[in-house]
């Protein structure tokens, strides 16, 4: 967008109000405020600080999210002379006294002093990427803009562990979504419909009663009856239960194992798509007979195994040219290939979440060697295991 025109103005302007925040365009030393009072914000009265998110901007192409000693958080976005500032969102409820050091310390008069607006980590980096949206027209996934920022947001939620209790009691009327609201997600996983199921999902996130003590427990909690409720409302949806049982099982697992709030909001969001996604994929093949998906069944079970056509026509009752036939016509491929793309979604799961061996995994999944493991996963993926676990490995595993 041309940051001169009148709707650029009028959406950053809006943007300011809606999250309660300053939004800045600085520009050949002259900044310029989209919130009618900005004195009470750093990035407006502190110059220091500016030069500070400018740096960081240029250290990066995604939008970069800082984060100052008192918790809170600043996004950055540079485009060609420009830099566009946006902050600060807070992840904690103040004190009096911790907000006038905060004030204070940006040498900001008490006048101008207020309260601030709580927002959580996840909010925080959706907000990172629909800034950048609105000034460069670049998208970033959820998980670029963590990768991007990690050590930020990780050492963020070090000092987000407080028991939130002690700031209101448990007996104060605290809102909580209703059934009506959660019918609705489980609705969109039911009929298969993506987008609306992840959105749905975030928009939760907003008002939702406590589930924990801390941050930490409240969103893991949280997340795992996400993903558990999801993958029932996924069966409903006539995906089978080993798939759905094993996909959330397979999240749930990352989400209690993972110390990191975003990430865990991010393996929920990744299991409640993939669950939806297996219902939209059911619902597209479902004039597949219940032979196929009986055989798809079996083999979801058992792809650790020797599998044998035979062994599969025995249990179904059915001779092994007609099931081969069969399986052909109504999935278009041949029953090796589907065993070999089962085989290979396990095992790009495992390149990503975990440090086994390639000739590990290679066997772990049943394929009689390493090399034609690789042979087969890079006509699969169009690139070698390694190659696949270096680009998608999330950022914790290197920390």
């Amino acid at each position: 967008m041309d940051k001169n025109t009148n709707e650029q103005k009028y959406i950053l302007s809006r943007l300011a109000e809606i999250f309660h925040i300053g939004v800045f365009c600085l520009r050949e030393e002259r900044l310029v405020s989209y919130e009618e009072n900005p004195e009470y914000n750093p990035v407006y009265n502190n110059e220091s600080f500016r030069f500070r998110l400018m740096q960081s901007a240029n250290a990066q192409e995604e939008p970069v999210v800082v984060r100052d000693d008192f918790h809170m958080f600043y996004i950055c976005v540079k485009r060609e002379d420009a830099y566009y500032m946006m902050g600060p969102l807070s992840t904690r409820v103040m004190s009096r006294t911790e907000r006038h050091q905060f004030y204070h310390f940006y040498g900001i008069d008490e006048k101008w002093e207020k309260g601030l607006h709580y927002h959580t980590l996840m909010e925080i980096l959706q907000t990172a990427g629909l800034f950048a949206k609105l000034i460069t027209g670049q998208e970033y996934t959820d998980q670029q803009l963590l990768d991007a920022n990690y050590y930020v947001m990780d050492r963020a939620e070090e000092k987000q562990e407080q028991v939130w209790f002690d700031i209101k009691s448990e007996d104060e009327d605290v809102y909580r979504h209703t059934y009506q609201e959660e019918r609705q997600i489980l609705d969109a996983v039911k009929e298969g419909n993506v987008e609306e199921a992840v959105r749905l999902s975030k928009e939760m996130d907003v008002n939702i009663g406590r589930l924990g003590k801390s941050e930490k427990e409240h969103w893991r909690n949280l997340s795992i009856v996400s993903v558990t409720l999801c993958a029932r409302a996924a069966i409903e949806g006539s995906v089978m239960p080993a798939i759905a049982y094993r996909l959330s099982g397979f999240y749930i697992n990352k989400i209690t194992a993972c110390q990191d709030v975003t990430q865990i909001l991010i393996y929920r969001n990744h299991a409640i798509e993939e669950l939806t996604k297996r219902v939209q994929e059911q619902k597209e093949r479902s004039h597949t007979s219940n032979y196929t998906e009986q055989c798809k069944d079996y083999i979801y079970k058992n792809y650790r195994e020797k599998i044998y056509l035979k062994n599969i026509a025995d249990i179904l009752g059915i001779s092994s040219s007609y099931l081969s036939r069969l399986f052909k016509r109504e999935t278009g491929t041949s029953l090796q290939d589907f065993i070999n793309d089962v085989r290979v979604e396990r095992a790009a799961n495992l390149l990503i979440y975990s440090e086994e061996t390639l000739s590990g995994i290679a066997e772990y999944v049943n394929f009689p060697s390493q090399s034609y493991f690789g042979k087969i996963f890079k006509q699969k993926m169009q690139m070698t295991p390694k190659q696949y676990r270096e680009q998608h490995k999330p950022s914790e595993f290197y920390i």
